[in-house]
């Protein structure tokens, strides 16, 4: 269990990350959201050791990072967005490289193996780094990453650059490591999130603004409905203490109907359809309404 606790960090006069905690747990798929210059790079480094937090800690099963960062840094694989290669380097060199550097020596060809079919890079073995795509390196940068079977592993945007066949084949990867590891995954693709993340934390102006499963994330108890009454007419059918508020989805359409989000202060949808039942108005369309990952991250950073 990977903890970070009242972290907190300052440059200057600039305050990048402001006392967040949270847990990880390895199982499971953690994501970690937010809009650029939000903190999200400065907390994994933090994470990992490469900055030293101005107050707070960071504990591996109860190890601090600050007393004993060797103990951690052993068991860590980080694969920042701007992966650290060496491109004279042929990628099977670099990975012999990477496995030498990480301490292997009696199984190190087993090990270099075992990463060359895990990224799928047989084909590329003897080409210099400099002549690879951008998501080949992404893929050599990763086997460096994970060639010491690290119990940690945080990825900084790790399908940059690659086509559709090789994100669906990290994103394979990645749920598969994570059944044994903690896992933290930084990431602006949305989709990626609801795709292959357990959890989720977004962080936003150095803080913590969420901190959920990804399915619990949108808790709101909400109905739509589209019917022929008015928006003044709505407000009066859902005027009583059961009912949050009404809000004007879309407007009137070609054949005269609104859509409405009903918010409900508890999880009674049946509320929504009696009312309606009641109302002399015609109703074309109710059903439950969950926000897109992509509007509550909007809600949450817009500040």
């Amino acid at each position: 269990m990977l903890v970070a606790e009242n972290l907190t960090k300052q440059f200057d006069s600039k305050l990048a990350v402001n006392q967040i905690s949270f847990t990880v747990k390895s199982g499971v798929v953690t994501g970690l959201l937010g809009p650029n210059g939000a903190g999200k790079t400065t907390t994994m480094r933090l994470l990992t050791g490469y900055l030293e937090p101005s107050s707070g800690k960071v504990l591996y099963n109860g190890n601090s990072i600050n007393e004993n960062p060797v103990f951690l840094k052993q068991r860590l694989g980080y694969l920042p967005e701007s992966a650290p290669l060496y491109p004279d380097m042929l990628v099977i060199e670099f990975l012999e490289y990477m496995g030498s550097v990480r301490g292997i020596k009696e199984n190190l060809k087993e090990k270099v193996e075992k990463m060359i079919e895990l990224c799928d890079l047989k084909t590329h073995l003897n080409v210099p780094i400099s002549f690879l795509s951008k998501g080949f390196k992404q893929r050599v940068a990763l086997a460096g990453t994970l060639i010491h079977d690290p119990e940690i592993i945080i990825l900084d945007e790790p399908t940059s650059g690659l086509d559709p066949n090789q994100i669906s084949h990290i994103r394979s990867l990645i749920k598969g490591l994570a059944k044994e590891k903690i896992l933290i995954l930084s990431t602006h693709i949305l989709q990626e999130v609801e795709d292959i993340c357990d959890e989720v934390i977004i962080i936003n102006n150095g803080q913590i603004v969420a901190n959920s499963t990804v399915k619990n994330l949108n808790t709101a108890n909400e109905v739509l409905i589209s019917t022929n009454a008015s928006e003044k007419q709505v407000q009066e059918i859902f005027s009583s203490h059961d009912f949050l508020g009404v809000s004007l989805q879309n407007p009137k359409d070609i054949d005269g109907y609104f859509s409405f989000i009903i918010s409900l202060k508890e999880n009674k949808p049946e509320l929504v359809f009696e009312r309606m039942a009641k109302s002399s108005f015609l109703v074309r369309e109710i059903r439950s309404y969950k926000k897109s990952l992509e509007s509550i991250f909007e809600e949450l950073t817009r500040k």
